[in-house]
């Protein structure tokens, strides 16, 4: 089927209720408790996940500029292909399907799991994922149209649902963590500490980009699709200090630290258990606006990847509904059999280190795209060039050799699988792959 079937249908509330449902799912519910006993201070605490809304917020303006010069289905690795050549959009591709969207959908199947079974009281994890896999599945059969509404009605639930959250820890907490003798010794070192929560509030942001997956089902996408990462980043980041604020006004950080579920303990509080059948709910309809995403996504990515060569052809078939059929079954498949894995902590861990070496990468794509396509129309310019990208640049940098020193094993891990993909990349390259379509952007001169 022909690339024309992606229906350009979406705007910039369509955007953002992709960013804001993809950013804010597990992340917020697990990673809070982490990342309390990882640092044990609240100012600390607040720093983590203020320095992870300027780095997402700078992050996106970057990928605004690149987004708006290459709209194309997929995202981030057509500016890697733009910048470093095929071998390098294949590694970015790749490397969101089977690791950092791969990874994060199970995870996401897994916990809703463990949410249905506290409010049904009955089930097992593994059945309950399943069904949920086969269910996105089936939705997103029917189109992106089925999709967007979805998507749209159940960002709209979940912000007022975490809104709600707010406004109960800030006005019936008692500012807890701030007493006097309220801040327990952190678990380990303060380098250690940082790296292991920044790895959290990394994984918690994560996503801000998302919508550059769907850049070809935007309309105006050079002018849209800067709005939308800007403003998504801003919003998420605006509602996560509001929220770790509530936090720590309703308990101390050291009811905080290891807590699973650090919502359910804030809104305890205030209401008893009868307050966390709302959290249960609460955590639901977080976890299927974030899930939701990632069937919208992923499909794209590897439709983007075979428009390239850098994929076999059968996911270029696409749906009457313009959902690209070959990735909507390998991201089903996927989850489905990541789903049966148990290990958040290493998931998330792993998935970071990952995704922010990669990530590194194509920022540091944004300098070479200046250099070599100089004279190419850029319909938004990042703001501070050279500064502000190059000072997102050494963060994503500084946290990776941060965690390289302090994990060695993890970077170790991550490291292989990267150079796993360049080696499967050099192979996929060197057989004589060939593009199936033109390019879509009179800039591109990408072999």
């Amino acid at each position: 089927m022909s690339r024309s079937e992606l229906k350009r249908i979406l705007g910039v509330g369509d955007g953002l209720a992709i960013v804001v449902g993809m950013v804010i799912g597990l992340g917020i519910l697990r990673t809070p408790g982490l990342i309390a006993g990882y640092l044990g201070n609240p100012r600390l605490i607040l720093l983590a996940w203020a320095a992870g809304g300027v780095i997402a917020l700078g992050s996106a303006m970057v990928f605004s500029e690149m987004a708006a010069m290459y709209p194309e289905a997929g995202g981030k690795f057509a500016y890697a292909r733009q910048a470093y050549g095929p071998i390098g959009g294949f590694v970015a591709g790749w490397s969101e399907v089977l690791v950092t969207r791969g990874f994060s959908a199970a995870s996401k199947a897994i916990v809703i799991g463990e949410y249905l079974i506290l409010l049904t009281g009955w089930g097992a994890i593994r059945t309950w994922a399943a069904a949920v896999v086969i269910g996105f599945f089936l939705m997103h059969l029917m189109g992106l149209q089925v999709g967007r509404v979805f998507q749209n009605v159940v960002t709209a639930g979940k912000v007022a649902l975490i809104l709600v959250i707010i406004c109960v820890g800030l006005f019936a907490g008692t500012g807890a963590s701030w007493q006097p003798d309220a801040t327990p010794a952190p678990q380990q070192g303060l380098a250690l500490g940082f790296a292991l929560a920044y790895l959290s509030v990394s994984f918690t942001y994560y996503g801000w980009e998302d919508a550059v997956k769907l850049a070809e089902e935007f309309k105006d996408p050079g002018n849209k699709l800067p709005r939308v990462l800007v403003l998504g980043a801003v919003s998420v980041a605006t509602l996560y200090i509001a929220i770790n604020l509530a936090f720590l006004s309703a308990l101390t950080v050291g009811e905080m630290s290891g807590s699973p579920l650090v919502a359910a303990d804030a809104v305890a509080v205030a209401f008893g258990d009868r307050g966390r059948t709302f959290i249960t709910v609460t955590a639901l309809v977080i976890l299927i606006s974030s899930l939701n995403v990632n069937f919208l996504g992923v499909p794209r990515v590897a439709y983007g990847l075979a428009s390239r060569g850098l994929a076999p052809r059968s996911f270029l078939s696409v749906t009457g509904g313009g959902t690209p059929l070959g990735g909507l079954l390998l991201i089903t498949a996927l989850v489905f059999l990541l789903a049966m894995t148990r290990s958040f902590e290493f998931l998330i861990q792993f998935m970071m280190f990952v995704a922010i070496s990669v990530d590194a990468v194509i920022l540091l794509a944004l300098f070479r795209l200046r250099r070599i396509r100089e004279r190419a129309p850029r319909p938004f310019r990042v703001p501070g060039y050279p500064w502000m990208p190059g000072f997102i640049l050494l963060a994503y940098l500084l946290i990776l050799a941060l965690v390289t020193g302090t994990q060695p094993k993890l970077a170790l891990g991550g490291t292989s699988l990267v150079v796993a993909l360049l080696l499967a990349a050099v192979l996929w390259t060197k057989s004589g792959y060939r593009r199936p379509g033109q390019p879509t952007d009179p800039n591109d001169t990408t072999p």
